[in-house]
């Protein structure tokens, strides 16, 4: 029996960022150049993407060198700050949500996000409320996918690697997941309804078999 869901908040929690964009031109007067899966006929970068030129963090490097940010941490940052309400995945909150009205518990585990806004921002955000533990990776060390930022998200949850089911978007951080114990989902950010679905069914909160599932339960290793 899983008793705990851990979540990556970048791009598994929140909204892909281009959905902020329309909004924080309305609030700043600063125009954003693209809009990446939104509309990629006409964003030349996710075209260079798609291609295999750029890799999804270079793509974001890029679009804040072409908006006028000095890296993506400040473009993202700034997204956070100025358009609170685009930043958090809906489908994502009502899944913690169900999690939690089902008396397990909720963590995120994050490498940057503390880094990016400050854990007192996410705090603060209404969606939020779901979260009971919130870990920040650098605090144990490195950050995912080492062991330490695992084993101390787990800790502070008050569980075992065992008991935990995470979701992560980067394959490295899901197999960190799967080496020490944990049972991991990879996220694919553009189509996040297969890792609810197995999400759902590993806790056992829907009837169905849900989804494609990017790790199996312990270390036995990536099933997809």
């Amino acid at each position: 029996m899983f008793t705990a869901a851990l979540f990556d908040i970048g791009d598994v929690l929140t909204l892909p960022i281009w959905y902020s964009f329309d909004l924080f031109e309305q609030r700043t007067g600063r125009a954003m150049p693209w809009r990446g899966i939104l509309d990629p006929d006409n964003d030349p970068l996710w075209q260079r993407h798609l291609a295999g030129d750029l890799d999804y963090q270079e793509y974001w490097q890029a679009m804040s060198d072409a908006a006028g940010f000095p890296d993506w941490r400040s473009l993202f940052r700034e997204m956070g700050y100025v358009v609170p309400e685009k930043s958090f995945d809906p489908e994502m909150v009502a899944l913690m949500a169900e999690i939690k009205a089902a008396g397990l518990k909720v963590g995120v585990l994050t490498n940057d996000g503390a880094a990016i806004t400050g854990q007192a921002w996410f705090e603060a955000q209404p969606d939020m409320v779901y979260v009971d533990v919130f870990a920040d990776a650098r605090q144990f060390g490195g950050g995912k996918p080492a062991p330490e930022a695992y084993l101390g998200a787990a800790a502070m949850l008050d569980v075992t690697p065992g008991d935990v089911v995470f979701l992560d978007d980067l394959p490295m951080c899901v197999d960190g997941a799967l080496a020490v114990g944990m049972t991991a989902i990879l996220v694919d950010p553009l189509d996040k309804a297969p890792a609810i679905a197995a999400t759902r069914a590993f806790l056992g909160l829907a009837s169905a078999t849900g989804g494609n599932v990017a790790g199996t339960r312990g270390a036995a290793g990536r099933d997809g």
